[in-house]
């Protein structure tokens, strides 16, 4: 019995990191992490009680196991604080970024530099689920590339009647205060035209596109920011959906890490 259970739970083990890893390739680190941090705690528990009532070779192969369990939790446990506190994973899901961000470049983020968001229960009238914004060694500036939470006005109907959570990526156009217009394609900021590098057409200006080619002008509301992709035609960011508010703010890029000849720090 007990070499039987010491089969299924290793089978056990051993299947979810091989799932997590090439089966749940869209979801967030964080979340795999935790997934195999909780099943290695089962192993390394039944492994313990288990091990107490074997002999002989078993009681070494369990003693084996029982150690790599150990090892998934602690290193997963590390690995979790690291990603939810300074670094979080990101892969690419669109060409709204092109041809700074590829779609399917996978990015390492860094969370800290614009403060790492605890969530904590408010129990003043019902309870909710609160933000704040610890460590700030920075806020977003214009032209910052940033990672963030999408608002729930960037997502369709059915994604908010679902509860589905996304991370977007663009850059940072306009901060608190400033005066955002689009004419024929071309974007002024508080009055003044600006050179975008960066930035590229798929087509030309098209006047029955009037919030994509025509917009504004509009202030940027205090505590807010306004969002475009590089790739001006083909991206849903704040001249669709509206600016984004502060606490949705997750990180900044740092490093593609994949694919390989794509490796490069973020600029």
């Amino acid at each position: 019995m007990n070499f039987l259970l010491f089969l299924i739970f290793s089978a056990a083990e051993i299947g979810t990191v091989v799932y997590v890893f090439f089966k749940m390739q869209e979801y967030p680190m964080e979340m795999k992490l935790g997934i195999i941090v909780g099943v290695s705690i089962i192993c390394a528990v039944v492994f313990r009680k288990i091990g107490k009532k074997s002999k002989g070779f078993l009681k070494k192969a369990i003693a084996e196991a029982t150690e790599w369990a150990d090892t998934l939790v602690w290193s997963g446990f590390f690995a979790f604080l690291i990603m939810y506190f300074f670094l979080q994973a990101f892969k690419i899901p669109s060409g709204s970024m092109r041809n700074t961000l590829l779609e399917g470049d996978q990015l390492f983020v860094n969370k800290f530099i614009y403060g790492t968001r605890l969530f904590y229960p408010s129990f003043s009238d019902s309870v909710k689920i609160k933000m704040k914004r610890v460590w700030v060694l920075k806020k977003p500036k214009r032209g910052d590339i940033v990672v963030f939470a999408a608002p729930p006005q960037a997502l369709e109907p059915y994604e908010r009647e679902s509860g589905v959570k996304k991370d977007f990526v663009k850059r940072c156009i306009g901060v608190s205060g400033d005066k955002i217009e689009i004419k024929n394609k071309k974007l002024y900021l508080n009055g003044a035209l600006q050179k975008e590098p960066y930035v590229v057409f798929s087509d030309v200006y098209n006047d029955n596109i009037r919030s994509r080619d025509i917009f504004g002008p509009i202030t940027v509301p205090v505590g807010h920011y306004f969002m475009m992709g590089d790739n001006r035609d083909n991206s849903k960011d704040s001249r669709f959906w509206g600016t984004l508010e502060e606490k949705y703010v997750k990180g900044s890029p740092l490093l593609i890490y994949w694919p390989p000849k794509r490796v490069k720090l973020i600029k």
